[in-house]
């Protein structure tokens, strides 16, 4: 991210996309000369958020948080517009310990486990802010003496993590801070974060690193690898063309916040897994272990004949289910072996008919296969 000094005056911009994007100042755009004085008065520092039902949902239970957000002692306004400013001020101690009774809930038993349940939780209970995102871009003016001020775009601002669980909506900097946060709130550190630079508009998220492997953790299951991650914003019709990555570590008052350097498109390639063969036996095999614990379903590989229309012998009835998972195939990482078996099992459960079937049988066999960059699950199952 790169910051240009004219005629001694410092300008700072967010694109309208009401996502992160680059210090832009190339163009004269907006730009007051030091002799100008600005209509707008600077933007004051808000008090913190209060709420009168602080009671946050996760699965079958209900997190209390307190009544109000932390107040935060920041200097200046920048930290309510650029991620690099609000990294350090928004993960600071106080406000990790305000969220800290819903990142509890939310621990898994290590670190792929929880990250997951971020995301799982996320989908749930947040929904993105498009009225937000089509606000004007936020420009903050800095004088040489020091002053800054917004001049366009002032109610574009980064939500504290605690602002974005109890607003349940935010944009992708709010995503990005809340995420961050409830890992840190875990005492997982450091965590990562991304400002990116698309072809077409400004972008943020989340990343942790496991074993050598950075992993997006971007609003939405399943996290990626960066192969992957990159491949995903081809599909959405844009590219990658750089990021700058942030590296998070717990400290006191404030969050510490390195900047690793900036990652070109065609680098996040070099972190790429290409889901096997193997892979797919294993998460059939993981799949079927947990219908065993679950329902007692025997796995039974000769329930396959009920693709060519045979019930097997011993049996009484036979179903065959067929789903497809487009590009799964392609996020899939082995690290998360564990939480793509129960998602995928929890997401066919959620189809009443198939439950259904399930508690009519007492066997089972599941394939996966993969064509191209989908994931092809066929599940047989049978009653005695």
């Amino acid at each position: 991210m790169r910051i240009h000094i004219l005629s001694a005056l410092l300008v700072l911009m967010l694109l309208s996309s009401g996502c992160i994007a680059p210090l832009n100042g190339a163009g004269e755009r907006g730009i007051s000369s030091p002799g100008q004085t600005p209509e707008v008065s600077s933007h004051p520092t808000t008090p913190p958020t209060t709420w009168t039902n602080p009671f946050v949902k996760w699965e079958n239970s209900t997190v209390s948080l307190p009544g109000q957000d932390a107040e935060l002692s920041c200097p200046g306004i920048l930290w309510r517009y650029i991620l690099r400013d609000a990294l350090p001020c928004m993960l600071g101690r106080e406000e990790l310990e305000v969220i800290s009774p819903l990142a509890e809930e939310l621990k898994g038993e290590d670190l792929t486990q929880s990250a997951w349940n971020v995301l799982a939780w996320e989908e749930e209970w947040l929904s993105y802010d498009w009225e937000k995102a089509k606000q004007p871009f936020a420009k903050v003016v800095i004088y040489p003496d020091g002053r800054q001020e917004v001049v366009d775009g002032q109610n574009n601002t980064i939500q504290t993590p605690y602002e974005t669980i109890m607003r349940r909506t935010g944009i992708c900097t709010d995503y990005t801070v809340l995420t961050d946060a409830l890992l840190l709130a875990m005492n997982y550190s450091p965590v990562y974060a991304m400002a990116i630079n698309l072809t077409d508009l400004g972008h943020a998220t989340a990343l942790v690193k496991i074993n050598g492997w950075y992993f997006a953790l971007d609003q939405h299951l399943p996290p990626m690898d960066l192969g992957a991650y990159y491949r995903y914003w081809e599909r959405q019709g844009s590219r990658i063309i750089n990021a700058t990555l942030y590296e998070i570590t717990q400290g006191g008052e404030k969050a510490s916040v390195k900047v690793l350097g900036v990652v070109t498109g065609e680098e996040f390639l070099n972190q790429d897994y290409i889901m096997g063969d193997a892979d797919a036996r294993n998460l059939a095999v993981s799949m079927m272990n947990l219908l065993y614990s679950r329902f007692g379903l025997e796995a039974d590989e000769s329930l396959k004949s009920l693709s060519d229309g045979k019930l097997p012998k011993g049996y009484k009835a036979g179903w065959t289910w067929g789903v497809t998972y487009y590009n799964l195939a392609d996020y899939y990482h082995p690290f998360f072996h564990e939480e793509y078996a129960e998602w995928l099992l929890s997401q066919m459960l959620s189809d009443q008919e198939f439950a259904g079937y399930v508690q009519k049988s007492d066997a089972v066999w599941i394939e996966v296969k993969i064509e191209g960059e989908d994931l092809i699950l066929t599940i047989y199952l049978g009653s005695s």
